[in-house]
Order: structure tokens, then C-alpha cells, then sequence
């Protein structure tokens, strides 16, 4: 099975320049655990995580902070993440996240964004039985014999 069998594509993606508070919210509202960080020709130079936006955020009761302007996702994210391509196999996909404690890895084709495989992306195939890049396309293009995605 290859990274494009599995990965979730568009990607919702965010900028160096998004204010730390709206990546956030972004997050929260998709249910994500990271998101790529994107340069304006869609190639990657990061990934921010739940773990970056919180990080350093939430300070102790009765602590005075000094104000400063708000942080920025450039200030928090991982530069230069690992990302792989979509003809990896997603056993390699699989080792990296397990192995390196990842829960999102960017698939880029080129240096441009292209989708991301999640944790939550390889459970649904395994929970599904789909073991297979033949077994992801059959439920994809379904009885009907056309391609739509069951996300």
C-alpha cells in the first residue's frame, strides 16, 4: 500500500505568519493533531503540532506576564519536518510515525504539498480490514464503478 492510498488530501494547511490562536483554532475545529505549515507556492518549511501551540502557554496561577506581542506559527513550529512522498509504502510511513513518536507525516511531490497521512488515517485501515492499495481502491470506487472518496 502507498502514501497516496491513505492520505488525506486537500490538507488544511496554515502559514509562518498565522497567529498562534487561529492555528489553534484550526486544529480544534478539524480535529487535527498538526498541521503543515506552507510557503505561498504550497511547498513545506514546517509542521506545527498541538504540542507547539501549547507549549509555554498556559503558565501557573498567580504568575505576571509581561505583554508581548502574540506569537506567530513561525516562532513555534518544527522547521524542515520529515515528510515523505506518495509512492512510499506505508509500512516505511508507518515506522517513521511509530519509531519517531509522529502522529502526522507530510506527503509532498516536488517540495509541494500534497497530502498527509495521520495516525487516525492508518487506524481507519486497519479498522476497515484494508490492508491492501487494491483493497483502499475497490471501497473508494465502490459498486457504482466510479471513484468517490468514504472519508
Amino acid at each position: 500500500m502507498r502514501a497516496r492510498d491513505v492520505m488525506s488530501s486537500p490538507v488544511i494547511t496554515v502559514t509562518p505568519r498565522t497567529p498562534v490562536h487561529a492555528a489553534a483554532a484550526l486544529l480544534v475545529s478539524h480535529g487535527f493533531t498538526a498541521a503543515p505549515v506552507v510557503d505561498t507556492e504550497r511547498n513545506l518549511v514546517g509542521i506545527v503540532t498541538e504540542a507547539d501551540l501549547v507549549r509555554g502557554r498556559i503558565l501557573p496561577e498567580g504568575w505576571v506576564v509581561a505583554q508581548r506581542p502574540e506569537p506567530t506559527v513561525a516562532d513555534v513550529m518544527t522547521p524542515a519536518p520529515t515528510a515523505m512522498r506518495p509512492e512510499d509504502d506505508v509500512a516505511d510511513v508507518v515506522e517513521l510515525m511509530v519509531n519517531g513518536r509522529i502522529r502526522t507525516v507530510p506527503i509532498v511531490d516536488d517540495g509541494e504539498l500534497v497530502g498527509v497521512v495521520s495516525r487516525r488515517d492508518v487506524v481507519r485501515c486497519v479498522a476497515r480490514r484494508e490492508l491492501t492499495s487494491q483493497e483502499v481502491r475497490r471501497r473508494r470506487i465502490g459498486p457504482a464503478g466510479h471513484e468517490g472518496r468514504d472519508r
